[in-house]
């Protein structure tokens, strides 16, 4: 009890700021797990109901044995990202979201959306955020049915980023009140339309692009042009050149439908159906939602995002220092990592449902900062 009075009394320095529980014997359980092991997966799928499950959906499941005692985190990219996003193969201590968590105890299944990557490739303008939406949906109930990793999965996580977030993951999660709990990251209910432009300005017909050349794409599927992803998605101070280079040379596609579809999403106040815990996390320096001073402290984040929130979503938000768009792939990108699964112990828990205990004698706030850890916690409500 000291150790943790002692810990709560910490020094506020910086602005990262969301719930948490510390709980030693959890960090100490993580590092005596074994590696986690991977599965391949094709799951069938229809864009809509009422349509045949003609298209596959390929994922990966990742984690410890026996998954089926393990909450899922599903894993859903953004725009012109494939699940590579999620476990880029490049210094996997500092850039894989999968082994952050997974080595905490969760099972991650890492999808490629439709339309990506080892996904299959519909007609562009059938490839939307609602068929997207859809998917998602089957995906979610593909693990509870077991009919991915052949065992029933009972706890299930979302986890979005930017179009993954907006674009499937809300919506899915502002239907099902069996989701554990969400995570968001690269999103806001803003957007910056300078940054806008020149993301738009970026993309052409993928089949022009040396990476898609040979594939035989669709008509409608576009791609960034070379030499613009540093300056989209990155803050260039906190990036590794060749973390760039490889999001270059793994980059993906983005078709008609989704482009043309985005936009009202992100506007959309589809999240106040979501009645489940949510965590949401953003780049301090995110060119594409970072407007005024939003970005500036987690606490701003919250005010602004707060009216898009039911209650009972009690949402935590986080800010990663220096950080850019593509928050996953920063030299710090550890940071969020630890957060969201010190967050996700907090709420969901990796092997049981937890929920957040009452502070000891009133005690209801542990603190940290940028230069460390910043953690408040706060009763639900």
């Amino acid at each position: 009890m000291q150790q943790f009075l002692f810990r709560s009394l910490l020094a506020l320095f910086g602005s990262s700021a969301f719930i948490l529980q510390l709980l030693d014997a959890d960090v100490a359980q993580s590092s005596t797990l074994t590696p986690a092991t991977c599965s391949d997966v094709q799951l069938p799928v229809a864009l809509a109901p009422g349509e045949p499950q003609q298209y596959q959906v390929f994922g990966q499941l990742c984690g410890q044995s026996p998954q089926g005692d393990r909450t899922v985190q599903v894993l859903v990219s953004g725009t012109s990202y494939s699940h590579l996003y999620w476990d880029l193969p490049y210094q996997s201590d500092r850039y894989s979201y999968v082994n952050a968590l997974t080595q905490a105890g969760y099972a991650t299944f890492n999808l490629d959306r439709i339309g990506i990557g080892n996904s299959s490739r519909p007609p562009a303008d059938q490839v939307t955020v609602s068929s997207n939406t859809y998917v998602l949906n089957q995906v979610v109930q593909g693990l509870r049915e077991g009919q991915i990793g052949g065992v029933a999965q009972n706890r299930i996580m979302l986890v979005g980023h930017s179009s993954g977030a907006f674009g499937s993951v809300v919506g899915v999660a502002s239907q099902d009140s069996n989701i554990a709990g969400v995570i968001l990251s690269g999103f806001l209910h803003n957007q910056n339309f300078t940054w806008l432009d020149e993301f738009i300005n970026s993309f052409y017909p993928a089949q022009l692009d040396q990476r898609f050349s040979g594939q035989n794409l669709p008509s409608g599927y576009l791609t960034t042009q070379p030499g613009t992803r540093g300056n989209l998605f990155y803050e260039n101070l906190n990036a590794d050149p060749q973390v760039i280079a490889l999001d270059e040379a793994t980059k993906e596609t983005v078709t008609i439908g989704e482009a043309t579809t985005n936009a009202a999403a992100i506007f959309a106040e589809t999240s106040k159906q979501i009645h489940v815990p949510v965590f949401l996390a953003v780049g301090q320096y995110d060119g594409s939602f970072c407007t005024g001073n939003i970005c500036d402290s987690a606490e701003n984040v919250a005010a602004f995002e707060a009216p898009f929130f039911a209650p009972e979503a009690n949402l935590q938000t986080y800010v990663l220092p220096g950080a850019g768009h593509s928050i996953n792939l920063h030299e710090n990108a550890f940071e969020w990592f630890q957060a969201a699964r010190q967050w996700s112990d907090a709420y969901v828990g990796a092997t049981e449902v937890k929920s957040v205990p009452e502070p000891a004698n009133g005690l209801g706030l542990l603190i940290a900062s940028a230069l460390g850890t910043v953690w408040v916690y706060k009763r639900h409500r």
